[in-house]
């Protein structure tokens, strides 16, 4: 499985308008991977290589062209989040994999940090009873480069608001039907702070904000049952939670879940290292469930459908705050 990254491209690409890799980080790609071959063209890759299937990890603006070459081509394809900039591109992309039948899987990486799993393992036991209200929030400092262009899909809603709003969406389990956002953003720029408020199907509120005016990086998702709450935090392998129906957390208690637990196994020969980040095995994780996916012919644990999901309410929350009115989902 070889990988289709591209850096902030320097023309187009051929076929499908797919830019050109970035030359220097290519060759850092090939160094620090130990790629055997780098081309200049992702079109060319998918003509002369025998893939399995694609990684498609580059600027937002190009993912779903990417992602749609390589769906295209008969490939399974792993795409970076949030998949596209709008709902509608992101449907022609979830429909165009089903029509080629290959596996579209979505980099969602939050779900696959142990207390998170833990925490959904929790909801789904009903250990808080019936979820009323699922919150969450990504927040980073000034993001400049093209995460500050819109034209490229920048701001802090795409790039780390969308993990936040997936969780919700993840923990919730529920379908939203009505978005109301508030934002600041200078004119002809990215937001620089956005706040969203969701109502579900059940009546179940939702709520979800992301800025990069803040002095630290923090994050964290709470949901609010009617037996309880979980609360878990960005980078922290804590679990906070209360149940009036387990006498075991009837008092506030907090979880340390351990970084490894929860995780697959991976192969005692597989070439890997955990050292460095923490969301290696993270990424380790997404990726061995994408490659089942592939061997059991079935949909990945985060598909295309949960990414389409999240664009919808992004799509909604940008008009709600340009025009100061709820938007209906339907």
């Amino acid at each position: 499985m070889l990988p289709f990254r591209g850096g902030r491209g320097d023309g187009d690409g051929g076929a499908g308008g797919l830019r050109r890799p970035n030359p220097a980080a290519t060759n850092q790609a090939v160094r620090f991977c130990g790629y055997q071959r780098a081309y200049k063209d992702g079109a060319e890759m998918l003509a002369k290589e025998k893939l399995d299937a694609v990684i498609v990890a580059t600027i937002h603006d190009q993912l779903q062209r990417m992602a749609m070459a390589t769906v295209k081509a008969g490939k399974h394809v792993f795409v970076e989040k949030p998949m596209a900039l709008t709902a509608k591109d992101g449907r022609e992309l979830v429909a165009a994999a089903r029509k080629a039948n290959v596996r579209l899987m979505v980099g969602y990486t939050l779900r696959f940090m142990p207390e998170r799993i833990l925490m959904k393992k929790l909801i789904r036991e009903g250990v808080i009873g019936d979820v009323v209200h699922a919150m969450g929030g990504q927040m980073i400092g000034n993001m400049g480069g093209w995460l500050g262009d819109p034209a490229h899909g920048g701001g802090p809603m795409f790039y780390i608001g969308s993990h936040a709003l997936d969780n919700v969406l993840w923990a919730a389990g529920k379908k939203v039907t009505q978005v109301t956002a508030f934002e600041k953003r200078p004119d002809n720029s990215v937001e620089k702070s956005i706040f969203v408020t969701m109502r579900f199907e059940d009546g179940a509120i939702g709520q979800v904000s992301a800025s990069q005016q803040i002095g630290c990086r923090y994050g964290w998702l709470d949901v609010l049952g009617s037996a309880g709450r979980l609360r878990v935090e960005w980078e922290s392998n804590n679990l906070l939670i209360q149940s009036a129906k387990v006498e075991a957390y009837r008092e506030l208690t907090c979880i340390r879940v351990p970084a490894a637990a929860l995780m697959p196994e991976f192969a005692s020969d597989a070439r890997m290292s955990f050292a460095g980040s923490a969301y290696v095995r993270y990424w380790a994780a997404e990726f061995v469930e994408f490659i089942k996916a592939i061997r059991e012919g079935r949909d990945p644990s985060v598909n295309g459908e949960d990414a389409v999901r999240v664009l919808e309410v992004i799509d909604a929350a940008f008009e709600s705050a340009r025009t100061g009115s709820p938007v209906e989902i339907r």
